[in-house]
């Protein structure tokens, strides 16, 4: 956090009571909500929600040596303390204080999938001194702690918007106030909450509508391939931009865009992205060990941001060597008995599952494939529906090409998928488990050496558990 930041400016800029106990301008070393996670100096924010309770965490915290607390507890305690009626809200007014005084640029990315690959991809294409939301900061609680971890020496900021529903990209935008944004697509990620396409179309769309009114905004890096984006563009920005907004599109069909992909495939043996990209009359080109020909997209659209935003062409051609996979995100992981394991446990939806899904079809075909596909969550409805279509999809692929092939599905409505390819395909191993534990008991017993093992679910199936066995 900025040195110049105390702890009695936080109870300034929250209205909270401050208590007599000890010095409170004693400056904030970092803001933690997690006892467990917690630094001797830290202070110790105690958020409260439904189904926990960081209140009764405070002798905790203080043992645990946090400096100072803020919480809704009127219990005394032995460090400086301010008592607020909401810990949550007083969060939020840290983070919209602190970004009252970042004066750097401000990134915001949103989209349906690769929102978090592209964040950590445009991170690494900004150089040093950027900040940029960890895991899935992404709410407003999320963004809130992101900004505490900007220090005086940051110079760019990285925020992941996401959302359940209407209105929440809006009031993370109209609270933080990027000044350059980019929706990487839209898809149907939430589709269960948001009840079509249109739906998730509106949602997201509040990024460039708040981009086309605010100020301060300065531009956005456009995907010219996606007509749901290209819709929410045109429907926003109808009225002349004003002359200090600027735009960089990206593509992989279009050759007039201003990052546009010539070629981009995988090394069928290793699972490695090979690229030649080209920006303006340049050409960039790198061999990353990203699994999925979908990462691609991601990339231009990084490298389309950082331009956007001033980084020069060597500077960019020098740290895309550095681009890595965002954790459990497309990671090749080499195990024993010449096995590799490709873990894409951090989440699924239909159009990311299927992505990954046709880069898999290009990898080696002499490796027997492990397909452990977890249930997708949020689809509400169209969950039926979905889940199937990614069962007709792997028929058709063994129905065409005859690969070695065996099916674990993990979870609910995931068997729609198992179903499916047991149904047509006989001759294929395809089995559905209830948990993951019980993958955890099976799947370990189904390899053998040579293997490709590909693992992708929902983040509450779980199958990070199952990575970790396999490991």
């Amino acid at each position: 956090m900025y040195s110049s930041i105390t702890f009695e400016k936080l109870a300034d800029w929250i209205q909270g009571e401050l208590n007599s106990v000890g010095d409170a301008k004693f400056p904030v070393v970092q803001i933690s909500t997690d006892t467990r996670t917690l630094k001797p100096g830290d202070v110790y924010l105690a958020l409260k929600g439904e189904s926990f309770d960081g209140n009764i965490f405070l002798e905790e915290a203080v043992k645990a040596g946090a400096r100072g607390v803020i919480c809704e507890s009127t219990e005394g305690i032995s460090v400086p303390k301010i008592q607020v009626k909401d810990s949550l809200k007083a969060l939020i007014t840290i983070g919209e204080s602190l970004r009252n005084i970042f004066k750097g640029p401000v990134i915001g990315i949103t989209g349906s999938a690769g929102k978090s690959s592209t964040k950590d991809m445009v991170a690494v294409l900004l150089g040093e001194h950027t900040v940029s939301s960890p895991a899935s900061f992404n709410n407003l609680m999320g963004v809130s702690r992101t900004l505490c971890l900007v220090e005086d020496s940051t110079q760019n900021l990285v925020l992941e918007m996401g959302m359940n529903n209407l209105g929440e990209i809006a009031e993370l935008c109209h609270r933080f106030r990027p000044q350059y944004g980019m929706i990487t697509n839209i898809g149907d990620a939430h589709i269960g909450k948001l009840g079509d396409q249109k739906g998730i179309y509106h949602a997201k769309k509040e990024m460039f509508e708040f981009l086309a009114k605010d100020i301060h905004s300065r531009g956005l890096a456009l995907n010219a391939d996606d007509l749901w984006v290209m819709e929410a563009y045109k429907s926003s920005f109808h009225h002349e931009t004003k002359q200090d907004f600027f735009l960089k599109t990206y593509s992989q069909k279009e050759k007039t865009a201003d990052v546009f992909l010539e070629s981009g495939f995988m090394d069928p043996k290793t699972g490695f992205l090979n690229l030649k990209i080209k920006l303006n009359s340049e050409t960039l080109e790198a061999l990353l060990p990203i699994f999925g020909e979908h990462h691609a997209q991601n990339i231009i659209a990084a490298i389309a941001m950082v331009h956007l935003v001033g980084v020069p062409l060597p500077e960019i051609k020098k740290r895309l060597s550095k681009i890595r996979p965002a954790s459990h995100r497309g990671e090749i992981i080499n195990l024993s008995q010449d096995k590799i394991l490709i873990d894409e446990t951090y989440n699924s939806n239909p159009k990311a599952l299927i992505s990954s899904l046709q880069s898999l079809k290009k990898m080696t075909s002499h490796r027997r494939k492990i397909l452990v596909l977890g249930e997708m969550r949020e689809l509400g409805a169209y969950s039926d529906s979905l889940h199937e279509q990614v069962g007709d999809f792997l028929v058709d692929w063994i129905k065409k090409e005859n690969p070695s092939i065996c099916l674990v599905t993990v979870q609910g409505n995931s068997s729609k998928i198992s179903d499916k390819v047991k149904t047509q395909c006989p001759q294929v191993t395809a089995i559905h488990l209830s948990s993951v534990e019980e993958a955890i008991e099976q799947v370990p017993g189904l390899t053998r050496s040579g293997d490709l093992l590909f693992l992708k679910g929902s983040r509450g199936v779980k199958l990070d558990l199952l990575l970790q066995d396999l490991k």
